[in-house]
């Protein structure tokens, strides 16, 4: 932790000696009211030891389950699907209340076909999918497959205290790999350890192992060898998950309060399990594809001249471009919703200027609303009554960047609603996009970062509850609130919306990313993991900051880093206030060359990337997934996060390790590409890459057909005359995704999947195209690079038609049509015993 006067005369040398002033006397008012509201009862106490539901005593089935009168308390197991059961706790006699929950999205699910099989022993609920069999005896229960193996049961089963906290343990396979719980910073397998469920912006630069941090799901993944399955916590209050820390073979979920309640999905493996789960909490919107684009942020950029100054450098030195971020020096004083207007005279025209280079432009914005009567913001907010309050009726105050604040209420209506007409007057100037930051929510102390009190109330949509229940919930609903405002002020678009911290369900809302990173190279790694622990987590639309927030990177490091997440869900390069430059030319030669490749090639792929993309929208699949997704039954692979796949085909292993200039990577079974060489090169095996610093080691699936665009500076779906394909002979199908890349036109079905299949057939390699969908894209012709053939072709033909013009060289076919729905290629054997399709892997 830093001294308490280092971190004060940071304070004073960005804001001033007010902040500093301002951070000591809400400090004091804080102090106050913990004194006054802040004591709870000693959980430790005899009072408080753990109790368990009891034996069944009753067994009362309705429509989608069963509730039981256990000796202690009443517990309702529902189906909502047939492989997700919701379990609920009542420690009182009555009614289940309905759930009140801001993760679940969805609420109306069909009726599941259940069949109950009772003795006086046991209780069987089975479905086609899942048997859920209870001992009547402890009430400990667990989940099969039909056939009879296990996919996850308990093992102290559900608990509660007298003082409301509530407990659920379940056994930990030996061979199990646990996954998810959001943003993590000790790796992809989580097991071994405790983690907290509380948002957090560390009072210090996170490091591996720091816990917790911003954005965490309470939502487990278990992985192995006879299932997977997910346990998802829907219980917003602070609270903590023990994956095998204190008992090597038990899960615990623990929370202070609430009601336990909470969710258990089955799946044959980990994609089917997260397509149940999001479509619980909602899955991403179809972010515009400029939004895949690289972005460049910095803490700050400004004046005007300079954010035009950089624009104008990008677009010389020929480095791809989309977006550019402006951090919290561009307000007026900090002030949220305001512009400088001496660093930013024409705000307006300079987004329009940006605009008309191909460049958007995404805005900071911060929950703290300056304690200030001049400032339309805080007055309205007043008038209109939409801050939080203590107990006694008096608004929160915290120190954040502008100094004293008030914070509004997002669970209440009235301050969403206020919050969107306050964003009419920077969406008016045209900006694209809003980064929401501080979101946890974050203030400034003189030592740490502080949050809300857990005394402070809220309105929670009319239930009421206090900073306990909504801390974790905080961001997502700021997320929420920024989404309604940009719907409302940019109808028709496809909306950017980026939040720090979130909670199950926030993916709904809006994407993330992994907060203010460190320029080292374990981070490089460690962004890596948070990132696919995110997907694992329903939150597949982030990335990291590259080259890292704080401290100094160099060339090699920032190369190797924006390599790393060339083809993550999100791209951008961020640094800190008072370090050196982090742009892709920053450092010179020959690593602005480098740089520039490495996001040309993003570009290149991108629309593979958006087909990715799209099916996680669809379907709630991870975008970028860890390498045992390929191999589920592979246990040497559920740790493994120094590579990842994107989708289905590609997989990238970058370097992480300063100087090195090759690695190892283990490719899964099955037959891959190296996309550099177009070598064919067998699976299931640990190979040695070369990688020099210029190269990325990248490998695609036998069999995948990749769609690729030619060079370009930014997005533009309108100006892709020639759709390349680029097809590597196998057996499998790839999918390809086609809208407009912007506007809501695909809700109203303007678009189109597209249906890649290779096979071999004898002497052919046979390749059939389909579509579903209206949209007709702007591209005129199809060009189509088959690799690695090892010698030329007798014939080719398409849609039965002798191919008029096609090229071969260098164990590439090259072919160009207007369109196509079956290509066949004859390659003559050498001898009647050879086959040449693909030839053998190495």
């Amino acid at each position: 932790m830093a001294k308490k006067s280092e971190r004060l005369d940071f304070f004073t040398r960005l804001a001033g000696q007010s902040l500093v002033d301002d951070i000591h006397a809400t400090e004091r008012i804080l102090r106050r009211y913990q004194e006054r509201f802040g004591s709870k009862p000693d959980a430790k106490s005899p009072a408080a030891n753990w109790q368990n539901a009891g034996a069944v005593r009753r067994v009362v089935p309705y429509e989608r389950g069963v509730r039981l009168v256990c000796e202690r308390g009443l517990v309702e197991l529902e189906w909502v699907a047939a492989d997700c059961l919701r379990v609920r706790l009542r420690r009182e006699v009555g009614d289940f209340p309905a759930p009140f929950s801001y993760a679940v999205a969805k609420t109306d699910w069909p009726q599941v076909s259940m069949e109950l099989v009772e003795d006086d022993n046991a209780l069987e609920m089975r479905t086609a999918e899942v048997i859920c069999r209870i001992d009547k005896r402890t009430f400990r229960f667990g989940l099969m497959k039909p056939d009879g193996k296990l996919i996850c049961v308990d093992s102290n089963g559900i608990q509660f205290r007298s003082d409301g906290a509530a407990r659920l343990t379940m056994a930990l396979r030996n061979d199990e790999g646990g996954y998810g719980l959001g943003q993590r910073t000790t790796g992809l397998n989580l097991r071994g350890r405790r983690y907290q469920l509380w948002n957090s912006d560390p009072a210090q630069p996170y490091q591996r192992g720091t816990d917790p941090i911003y954005y965490n799901v309470p939502f487990y993944l278990g992985v192995h060898n006879s299932a997977t399955y997910g346990v998802f916590w829907d219980n917003p209050n602070r609270g903590s998950v023990d994956i095998g820390a204190s008992r090597a073979n038990e899960l615990a979920f623990e929370t202070e309060r609430g009601e336990l309640r909470y969710y258990l999905f089955a799946g044959a493996n980990a994609n089917s399990v997260l397509s149940r789960y999001t479509e619980l909490t909602g899955r991403i919107n179809m972010p515009p594809m400029w939004m895949l684009g690289y972005h460049q942020s910095r803490w700050s950029y400004y004046p005007q001249e300079g954010v035009m100054k950089l624009a104008e450098t990008f677009r010389q030195r020929g480095i791809p471009c989309d977006a550019i971020h402006l951090d919290i020096d561009y307000m007026d004083g900090y002030r949220i919703f305001t512009v400088n207007q001496e660093r930013f005279p024409d705000f307006a025209g300079m987004v329009s200027d940006l605009h008309e280079q191909g460049f958007k432009v995404v805005t900071i914005l911060d929950p703290g609303v300056k304690i200030d009567p001049q400032y339309p913001a805080y007055w309205s907010g007043i008038d209109r009554d939409i801050f939080l309050k203590y107990p006694d009726g008096e608004r929160v105050a915290g120190a954040v960047w502008p100094g004293a604040c008030h914070f509004p209420d997002f669970s209440k209506p009235d301050a969403r609603a206020w919050w969107t007409e306050q964003l009419q007057y920077l969406l008016s100037t045209g900006i694209d996009g809003v980064w929401n930051d501080m979101c946890e929510p974050a203030m400034f102390g003189a030592e740490n970062t502080l949050t809300l009190p857990d005394f402070v109330e809220h309105h929670q949509d009319g239930v009421g509850g206090d900073h306990l229940d909504h801390h974790n919930v905080y961001g997502l609903l700021m997320g929420r609130a920024t989404l309604e405002g940009l719907e409302l002020h940019r109808p028709g678009k496809r909306q950017v919306n980026i939040i720090r911290a979130g909670w199950a369900g926030a993916q709904r809302y809006a994407m993330t990313w992994t907060g203010d990173s460190t320029s080292d190279w374990d981070q490089v790694r460690l962004g890596i993991s948070m990132v696919l622990g995110s997907g694992l987590s329903g939150a597949a639309l982030n990335g990291p900051d590259i080259g890292g927030f704080f401290g100094e990177s160099d060339g090699e490091l920032f190369t190797r880093w924006l390599q790393a997440a060339s083809l993550l869900p999100f791209f951008r390069g961020h640094s800190a206030i008072f370090t050196q430059p982090h742009e892709p030319w920053a450092f010179g030669q020959p690593y602005e060359v480098i740089n520039r490749m490495t996001i040309q090639l993003r570009y290149r792929l991108l629309p593979y990337l958006y087909s990715v993309v799209a099916q996680c929208k669809e379907y709630g699949w991870p975008i970028v997934r860890p390498l045992f997704m390929a191999e589920p039954t592979n246990v040497q692979l559920r740790s493994v996060d120094d590579c990842y796949l994107l989708g289905e085909s590609i997989l990238v292993a970058p370097v992480l390790e300063k100087g090195a200039i090759e690695r190892q990577v283990y490719l899964p079974e099955g037959a891959w590409y190296d996309f550099w060489t177009n070598d064919l090169l067998a699976g299931g095996q640990t190979i040695t890459v070369t990688a020099p610093l210029e190269r990325l080691p990248l490998f695609v699936r036998a069999g995948s057909v990749l769609p690729m665009w030619p060079e370009m500076q930014y997005v533009d779906v309108n100006a892709v005359q020639t759709l390349t394909l680029r097809i590597y002979p196998g057996d499998t199908e790839t999918t390809l995704y086609e809208d407009a890349g912007e506007g809501l036109g695909y809700e109203d079905g303007d678009y189109r999947w597209v249906y890649i299949a290779c096979e071999r057939d004898g002497d052919k390699l046979i390749i059939n195209r389909r579509t579903a969908g209206r949209y007709e894209p702007p591209y005129q012709s199809i060009k189509l690079e088959v690799v690695g053939l090892n010698r030329e072709p007798s014939e080719v033909r398409v849609d039965r038609q002798g191919a008029p013009v096609w090229f071969y060289d260098a164990d590439i076919l090259e072919l160009t049509v207007d369109t196509f729905r079956r290509v066949e290629i004859t390659i003559p054997p050498v001898s009647p015993h050879e086959a040449t399709l693909p030839h053998r892997p190495r």
